[in-house]
């Protein structure tokens, strides 16, 4: 996270800058205007979340060698979280990108690492980082490109480099080993000064998954295991040489690898077959070596035991072991078919190496009831959809120091045993009483918006992806499930994109809801098209407790995305525009009962309508449509682009753009001055891996769109504009780690202090209090703090680097 001064803000934040941790420059300053307070969920500033916590994939649990309580995990939608109490709570940080693998200092109970868009240090058991590698002298930027506003890090000589695997001498803090790939050169290379200066040891094959250091082996000449795609790459007495992996097997899913005192040797393990790190497949097994890889051994019989004979094998998607106690295995496994009727998923383990296997967290699956393990401690995710939503673990981590505790992550939950899998506990949410659930602090899902029940402050929902609509009645203090048994079909649940309240008839509200998620990410339509897209418009009388589709007759399956009340309109009959992404705009002047299509005008094929804007003053109307190419171009008919109707929508007219720009994502008009209009706009790429996007950031019109001034360029993948008509304030974020506040009517920009999730999606408001705001994420859950930020925020990377 970064610490700014006020001036540092409009100058240094936005997109084609140096790392969030560049502006750590200023961190010295100091700032009296917030009492610093203490914040309950662990955070170094005043911000927490809304939400039950949980709903999105992660990945990478590691345990702290020195405290089993002490751990971490990753989302892969970029945000990290530590616990320091054994998962009771978690704090979240961001490393602007997904961390890929952390390691622990096995001396210094302080120390630890964390790979992402740099490989970067704590020494303060992760609270705050630093760069290590590329050595921060060497970095002069870091740019954000394509669609996800993927960061690269720019160096001097212009190389791409990445750290594919990385130890810690276990006897030597200062002393590290490395496999870096440098322009796709890949060498192991050492540093004795504590990744000061690195020495290049030898090249290595491409596949490189980890690095394993021979604890037994001599101080000043250490046996290294490199494990890759199919092979060890071993140096031992000095020597390099490669062992190839498993007989017959092409790609080995996951190694896992530890050192047995007691027999001074170094076992490991690996995994393969078809699953869903290999949709392909290969000869399945989990494999045994205890001698760098010179010999295998395929220990999976015990396991497939459990398997019905002539059925498909079972698929290992995951494999742990303890570093210092590698007898114990755990294996994550996926349709263990046990009868013709019945297939199991979960976590086997072995306390012998393998030769013999017990299904410690069995959750059954039949055709009619799909049970979850019954030594399992479950949260909202099994109560909502049962076991198959969170499936079987994508990772598990093991302690170094006792075997008995393992954490595991799938795609909504994180859980761990403390006793050898004889019982499993969620550590994701927990049940307030008489209430709904409360989020631990993993927050990893996806949301659309914050909507308040306009005749009940207390009433509240989030729009979410894949986990659908929550509902909270306390104030957003604890959520549920809105989206079971209450006339939403099936096939709509997974996503909910808007939703919309009737300001004047109690309890009635309109939603768009769809089975496609994640819209207008450019992966949900760029392979298959529309074609498949399923939604549709429900309408509630009864504040959510139940819904009626309304969309089916005349627009039918399709992902709407947007809806608009005409608040001029019969409240009896009322007027309505929907957005329906391929389809174009429809038109209801029924309260929502029949819809026309309105799509005179557009000249685009398949209108990725996106929203429709409205002003009060005119009610002229103006539409946005998503851009459907991603590959940089403009000018043809992937662009973007915005449309007007002065005549209720029965004609459209196109809007001119600004110059280089094709992905309009938000307009925005002022209430005092009809005429100006603020766009928000996503970047294009460029060819060149070092230069930023161009064409997006926000822009302000004083002349109804005719023409256009940037007032945001730096950030290049801004996703929505909010206005506060309370204190005339406009927010805005996007996919740059950054949320902007203005209050000068669009004209400056200051970033708002202590947010730095890096995919952000839309700012809510919050009826109750001006001075607080909502910010709804990517991946990153709802964030809820001060609307002007926290001053005061210690941010999470702390090097400072040079800008360009």
């Amino acid at each position: 996270m970064k610490r700014l001064n006020k001036v540092t803000v409009c100058n240094a934040v936005f997109g084609f800058i140096i790392l969030t941790s560049l502006l750590m420059a200023c961190q010295s300053a100091k700032v009296n205007t917030v009492e610093k307070e203490k914040n309950s969920i662990g955070r170094n500033d005043t911000w927490g979340f809304v939400g039950a916590g949980g709903g999105g994939a992660m990945f990478h649990p590691t345990v702290s060698p020195h405290n089993s309580d002490f751990a971490f995990v990753s989302c892969d939608m970029t945000g990290s979280f530590v616990t320091y109490n054994g998962g009771e709570s978690w704090r979240m940080f961001n490393l602007r990108s997904p961390i890929n693998y952390y390691v622990f200092d096995p001396l210094d109970s302080n120390t630890v690492y964390a790979n992402s868009i740099a490989l970067f240090k704590s020494t303060d058991r992760g609270n705050t980082w630093s760069v290590l590698y590329p050595n921060p002298d060497e970095i002069i930027g870091v740019v954000s490109k394509g669609d996800h506003a993927q960061e690269i890090v720019v160096t001097r000589d212009s190389t791409k480099r990445e750290v594919l695997a990385f130890a810690v001498d276990p006897e030597n803090s200062k002393k590290l080993y490395a496999v870096i790939s440098i322009d796709k050169s890949i060498a192991c290379y050492i540093s004795d000064n504590g990744g000061l200066q690195w020495t290049m040891e030898s090249e290595v094959n491409e596949g490189v998954q980890n690095i394993y250091i021979v604890p037994s082996s001599p101080k000043s000449e250490r046996t290294i295991y490199i494990t890759g795609k199919n092979s060890i790459t071993v140096r031992e007495n000095g020597l390099w040489k490669i062992n190839k992996g498993p007989q017959n097997v092409g790609k080995v899913t996951a190694f896992a690898g530890g050192f047995d005192k007691q027999q001074n040797k170094f076992i490991i393990y690996a995994i393969s077959g078809k699953g869903y790190f290999n949709a392909q497949g290969d000869n399945s097994g989990i494999f045994y070596t205890d001698d760098g890889g010179k010999t295998w051994e395929n220990r999976q019989d015990g396991l497939v035991a459990f398997n019905m004979k002539d059925t498909e094998l079972p698929e290992w998607r995951a494999i742990a072991t303890s570093a210092l106690h590698p007898e114990v295995i755990y294996i994550s496994y996926n349709n263990l078919k046990v009868n013709k009727d019945t297939t199991c998923i979960g976590v086997a383990k072995s306390d012998d190496y393998g030769k013999t296997w017990k299904l410690v967290w069995k959750d059954v699956l039949t055709k009619t009831v799909n049970t979850p393990s019954v030594n399992f401690i479950s949260g909202w995710l099994n109560y909502r959809f049962g076991p198959t939503w969170g499936e079987n673990p994508f990772s598990i981590g093991v302690s170094a120091a006792n075997a008995n505790v393992a954490y595991a992550t799938d795609f909504g939950r994180t859980v761990k045993t403390t006793d050898g899998g004889k019982t499993w506990e969620q550590l994701y949410t927990k049940k307030k009483q008489g209430a709904g659930w409360m989020s631990r602090g993993l927050e990893v899902n996806t949301g659309y918006a914050v909507v308040f029940d306009p005749f009940d402050v207390n009433h509240i929902f989030l729009a979410n992806t894949d986990i659908g609509l929550m509902e909270s009645n306390d104030g957003g203090e604890s959520w549920s499930s809105a989206t079971n048994n209450n006339g939403i079909p099936r096939k709509w649940q997974n996503s909910t994109i808007w939703l919309t309240f009737d300001p004047k008839i109690k309890g009635k509200a309109w939603a768009a809801m769809s089975g496609t998620h994640d819209l207008p990410r450019p992966k949900m339509w760029r392979k298959d098209g529309i074609s498949n897209y399923k939604g549709g418009i429900l309408l509630t009388e009864n504040g959510g407790k139940t819904w009626q589709p309304v969309s089916a007759d005349n627009i039918g399956e399709a992902a709407i995305t947007h809806i608009l009340i005409d608040p001029s309109s019969n409240k009896a009959s009322r007027t309505l525009y929907a957005c329906a992404f391929g389809k174009g705009v429809f038109k209801s002047v029924d309260g929502g009962k029949t819809w026309q299509q309105k799509n005179k005008g557009l000249m685009n094929k398949e209108p990725f309508a996106w929203r429709i804007i409205r002003k009060d003053k005119d009610g002229v109307l103006f539409l946005i449509l998503s851009r459907r190419s991603d590959d940089g171009s403009i000018g043809n008919d992937g662009d973007g682009a915005i449309y007007r109707s002065d005549n209720n929508a029965e004609t459209w007219t196109l809007v001119p753009l600004p110059a280089e720009t094709n992905g309009p994502t938000c307009l925005t008009v002022d209430p005092d001055n009809s005429k100006q209009l603020l766009l928000a706009a996503w970047g294009r790429s460029t060819k060149d891996k070092f230069t930023p996007d161009i064409g997006g950031g926000i822009f302000l019109s004083n002349d109804d769109g005719k023409s256009w001034k940037p007032v945001i360029q730096k950030d290049q993948h801004i996703n929505d504009i909010t206005y506060d008509p309370r204190n005339k304030t406009y927010y805005a974020c996007g996919f740059n780690g950054s949320a902007y506040r203005s209050i000068d009517q669009g004209k400056t920009w200051n970033r708002i202090k202590g947010y730095n999730f890096k995919w952000g999606k839309r700012v809510d408001l919050d009826p109750r209090d001006p001075e607080k705001i909502f910010i709804v994420t990517f991946g990153g859950g709802v964030w809820y703090g001060p609307a002007k930020g926290d001053e005061q925020a210690v941010e999470d990377i702390i090097t400072p680097l040079k800008s360009f």
